[in-house]
């Protein structure tokens, strides 16, 4: 596990110099939930109205909505940086609020990354008739990146940069965007084709938000893992696109 990540582990103790960095993890850990509540109430209201042949809606409609899927997705996966950015940070002016920055930099990544994809799925006319299958066969790619050399050094990069080394090289809010930019690109790199694969399933389902993400929570969280087991998780995504297929057939 990386450094950060046994860092909050031992907050769990309750030590006096790691009170105020827990507090500002546990607030971030805090704005997810309420993102996956406000995610859950959004399913609810699309129930019997939502579904592919929708499509994703005015771009404005679809930002905000993209916005909270992250927050809720993504955030709690960022929790080891942004307490170790917040212990680095303690005992310099404003740090809370460049807490705040870090976090809101790293969702802006994600942000632009969904009006990219936005951008593609309207380019391309989706929805099409055909739409599950182009669903199975994403899960099924998304399985074999999952392999591949860009998603595994940029999982090893993740690690690396939950353990800041050294003093913040910037002033702190230069810092904090710093490190917000590069754990989401980091993220990304490990993450997008899971996130590709929600915009094509739809962002009203909170199941397939809930089973994303804990792929997620393995990519982020798992120690490093021999190829082979790498492997079983590239598969399990491939056997969720046939599974995807068969159901929607």
């Amino acid at each position: 596990f990386c450094p950060a990540c046994r860092l909050l582990m031992k907050a769990l103790d309750a030590r006096p110099e790691l009170a105020k960095p827990t507090v500002a993890a546990l607030v971030v850990l805090a704005v997810a939930g309420v993102a996956w509540a406000v995610m859950v109430q959004h399913s609810r209201s699309m129930a019997g109205m939502a579904g592919m042949d929708m499509g994703l809606g005015p771009i404005e409609s679809f930002a905000a909505t993209w916005v909270v899927m992250m927050a809720a997705m993504m955030l709690p996966s960022a929790i080891p940086v942004v307490l170790e950015f917040a212990r680095t940070a303690e005992r310099r002016r404003g740090w809370q609020v460049a807490t705040g920055v870090l976090a809101g930099t790293y969702l802006g990544v994600w942000l632009m990354f969904g009006v990219m994809s936005y951008a593609v799925y309207t380019v391309m006319g989706m929805p099409w008739p055909n739409q599950p299958v182009v669903v199975g066969l994403a899960l099924a790619l998304a399985g074999v990146y999952s392999v591949s050399p860009i998603k595994r050094a940029s999982q090893a990069r993740c690690r690396e940069l939950c353990a800041l080394h050294g003093p913040l090289p910037f002033n702190l809010m230069r810092s904090a965007a710093v490190a917000g930019a590069r754990y989401g690109l980091s993220c990304l790199g490990c993450s997008a084709a899971l996130m590709v694969v929600m915009v094509l399933i739809g962002m009203s389902s909170v199941w397939w938000a809930v089973i994303l993400s804990i792929i997620v929570f393995i990519y982020k969280f798992a120690p490093p893992l021999p190829l082979r087991h790498e492997l079983v998780v590239s598969l399990a995504l491939v056997a969720l696109g046939v599974a995807y297929l068969l159901m929607m057939a």
